[in-house]
């Protein structure tokens, strides 16, 4: 059954989009407050009326960001109970396909942890990267009720792949090559999986 949304979680969705829009555009330093209702086509006031601050619209940009991968890897995984390597590869893969797709949008994750680093906003950079680990963690968890690993060890893993897929976009973003890219993934895929064999013994 489809959730209807209220009136004001629509425009408040429509203020989060056209936030999205203004930092695409002018990236995180040139977007102010007046920009983004702008692109949102929304009253100024009614963008402060939803959000505080711009600090306050960042975090929500940055949640509904990783609210649009993590869709899709619901979907990718789907209703099955797949093994942790195969977890493992569902997970890479598909965060890799979202991010090919929306290059752009890294571009503007990357400058909001800069800007958040700059402006001593630490809790922002940190808000950020434990909201990626949680994502990253809660897919390589298993859904049986029997966890394969503890808490602490999918930590692990999933900080060992979310380093690698930085790296990766970095890489990317820089120098462009899916092929180069391609095959770094599949080596990623490949220590991913002998780490998570290794925690499987020591557990």
């Amino acid at each position: 059954m489809k959730t209807v949304k209220t009136k004001s979680e629509v425009t408040r969705a429509q203020i989060i989009q056209g936030a999205l829009q203004a930092l695409e555009k002018t990236g995180v330093i040139g977007t102010t407050t007046r920009k983004i209702a702008a692109e949102a086509n929304v009253q100024l006031a009614t963008l402060h009326y939803h959000f505080e601050s711009k600090s306050a619209l960042l975090v929500a940009v940055l949640e509904a960001l990783i609210d649009e991968i993590a869709e899709r890897l619901r979907e990718d995984r789907g209703e099955t109970e797949p093994n942790l390597d195969e977890r493992i590869e569902i997970l890479i893969r598909g965060t890799w396909r979202s991010i090919m797709q929306s290059q752009t949008r890294q571009i503007v994750q990357y400058e909001l942890t800069l800007y958040a680093l700059r402006e001593g906003a630490q809790w922002l950079a940190d808000q950020q990267y434990e909201a990626y680990l949680r994502l990253y963690r809660d897919q390589l968890a298993s859904r049986s009720g029997k966890p394969e690993l503890s808490l602490q060890s999918y930590t692990v893993l999933a900080r060992f792949i979310l380093a690698g897929i930085d790296g990766l976009i970095l890489q990317e973003l820089v120098k462009p090559n899916r092929s180069r890219s391609g095959r770094a993934i599949e080596a990623l895929i490949h220590g991913s999986k002998q780490l998570a064999q290794k925690l499987l013994r020591e557990a």
